[in-house]
């Protein structure tokens, strides 16, 4: 995995799992923690190797293999972990931590862009205008269904027999109340 030479440690792959002096040395001086309140039961190290497994094999959060305390219950709920990172991406310490991480490498000669991969496949690649590229990352677009021509028009049709009824037209409500 590491190749040893002249007391420099090269990386061939990104590393997954950071011991507890590395979490401690790059890591932890970035991320945000609680001043109050109880602390992380399983501690922050084992906290942040959990939410790099989940980034790297993509599994289910659900799925962690959460360390059991000597009595066999789990150390902390696979939420608690999700919690920790979205707290970390929302206040931007895993973003601050990566960056300080990528300037150490830079200023100690050890950042090697020749292995740099972007990897572009959460973007949208779409011809024609914006609106296109919207409706592409739009979820809800597929799930909605669409009313029936039936309900539609009944419900139409209810909504006008209730304006028909009432005394005051909606419209003067609208420009009595000052809005254009």
């Amino acid at each position: 995995m590491a190749d040893k030479s002249n007391n420099t440690q090269q990386y061939k792959q990104i590393p997954v799992q950071l011991t507890e002096q590395e979490f401690t040395e790059f890591i932890l001086p970035h991320l945000s923690l609680p001043k109050r309140g109880p602390k992380c039961k399983i501690g922050y190290h084992q906290a942040f190797n959990l939410i790099l497994k989940v980034l790297y094999t993509g599994m289910q959060w659900k799925e962690l293999p959460i360390p059991k305390e000597p009595s066999g219950k789990p150390g902390i709920h696979y939420t608690g972990i999700y919690k920790l990172f979205a707290r970390w991406a929302d206040d931007a310490s895993l973003a601050n931590a990566f960056i300080a991480s990528v300037k150490h490498l830079d200023e100690h000669k050890k950042l090697d862009l020749s292995v740099l991969h972007g990897d572009g496949s959460n973007t949208v690649a779409k011809k024609g205008a914006m609106a296109s590229a919207i409706r592409a990352i739009n979820t809800n677009a597929g799930r909605k269904s669409s009313p029936s021509v039936k309900a539609t028009a009944t419900s139409s049709l209810r909504s006008r027999s209730r304006q028909s009824t009432s005394t005051t037209p909606r419209s003067s409500k609208i420009v009595s109340s000052g809005l254009p």
